[in-house]
């Protein structure tokens, strides 16, 4: 393994783990698409600073999992070839996706439940196998993988692309800006159809656009070996757009009340859909050049949490879960009941996900 892929392994586990809070954070700030909330409606601040960290976190976490995914997808092509390039894909994606929705999400539902007048077995044939209460929580991302995987399989088995192509320069801050403007401008048509919140198949539709164009532009990083050497100029100038974009959202909220931040023909849609982008693009940047300076080594600990990452994300959503009903009842200040989920949740992951991998034939899917 170069060194290369050691800062990209770690930024990834980090990513897992934002993953983690962030929907700690919806159980304890914003309530949204997600299973079970304790929200204090009297702690407004409470609210507010949990909220400010989901939009944060949206604008880049899941993008840059869809550029890292889409950053590793080329040499596994050219390693294995189209057939077990496409069966190893099929494995590894679909077969999560068929656990989490017949065996984990089932319990996830039937624990968030107040009143259980049934049993298990009774919920899971009235709700689960009639099709009436299937969720496939945040394994979307995992289904949207499987499309785009597919989806390159397709354009290389027509384009029969080799492997070797010429080298361009990292994407000069013009280019960055013209992406991300346009970008912006798309996902706010694009939320007058899809608002935020509204799925189809599982898949906020609305924020698609910029997770189709960072997957494309992870494959293009791979092939033009942008990760190797990104301009300290670029990162320089979009830590810049960070500092002069970041407080135009929550002045939006302040000075275009009634807005419709989900989306439709209003302001301060217009707003959310625009200073995303440049959000998302300014703390990827930072953090892509950020990690390969400073993480660009590894260990065994280092090793142990990359290699569960994957896992980590397929079981969080439980785990969480249940330490939030623990806490349910339990008289403390939402922002404690954050701390202490996030923290003990978190490592409850990578330790359970670890012992999971060391089921036999558990790697060949993990």
């Amino acid at each position: 393994m170069n060194k290369r892929i050691y800062y990209v392994d770690n930024l990834r586990v980090f990513l897992t783990v934002l993953v983690i809070l962030h929907h700690v954070a919806m159980t304890y700030g914003t309530g949204g698409l997600w299973y079970f909330v304790d929200i204090d409606q009297t702690q407004i601040l409470t609210s507010v600073i949990l909220a400010t960290f989901i939009c944060i976190n949206q604008s880049f976490f899941m993008g840059l999992f869809f550029f890292l995914s889409g950053y590793f997808t080329p040499n596994s092509y050219d390693r294995k070839g189209p057939t077990l390039f496409i069966r190893d894909r099929f494995i590894r994606l679909s077969i999560p996706i068929i656990f989490y929705i017949f065996f984990l999400s089932p319990i996830i539902q039937f624990m968030i439940l107040e009143d259980k007048p049934f049993t298990f077995w009774q919920f899971y044939k009235t709700k689960i196998l009639s099709f009436e209460s299937i969720d496939i929580g945040p394994l979307w991302f995992v289904e949207a993988l499987l499309i785009f995987n597919f989806i390159y399989f397709l354009v290389r088995i027509v384009r029969k692309e080799q492997s070797i192509t010429k080298q361009k320069s990292f994407p000069r801050g013009r280019t960055l800006f013209i992406a991300a403007f346009s970008l912006g401008i798309m996902i706010f048509l694009l939320r007058m159809v899809f608002p935020v919140g509204k799925t189809l198949m599982g898949l906020q539709l609305g924020f698609f656009p910029a997770y189709i164009l960072l997957f494309i532009a992870g494959i293009m990083a791979n092939r033009q070996n942008w990760l190797t050497d990104i301009p300290i100029k670029i990162v320089r100038t979009w830590l810049r757009v960070l500092f002069f974009i970041s407080p135009i959202l929550p002045l939006g909220l302040i000075l275009v009340p009634g807005g419709k931040l989900e989306g439709g023909l209003n302001l301060l849609a217009l707003i959310y859909a625009v200073w995303e982008p440049f959000i998302g693009i300014s703390i990827s940047i930072a953090l892509l050049a950020g990690f390969r300076k400073y993480m660009n080594h590894t260990n065994l600990f280092t090793k142990k949490l990359s290699s569960a990452a994957y896992t980590v994300y397929i079981i969080h959503p439980i785990i969480i879960v249940g330490y939030s009903l623990i806490l349910y009842s339990v008289s403390l200040h939402p922002l404690l009941k954050f701390g202490i989920v996030g923290i003990i949740g978190t490592i409850t992951c990578f330790v359970v996900a670890t012992a999971i991998c060391k089921i036999p034939y558990a790697k060949r899917v993990l």
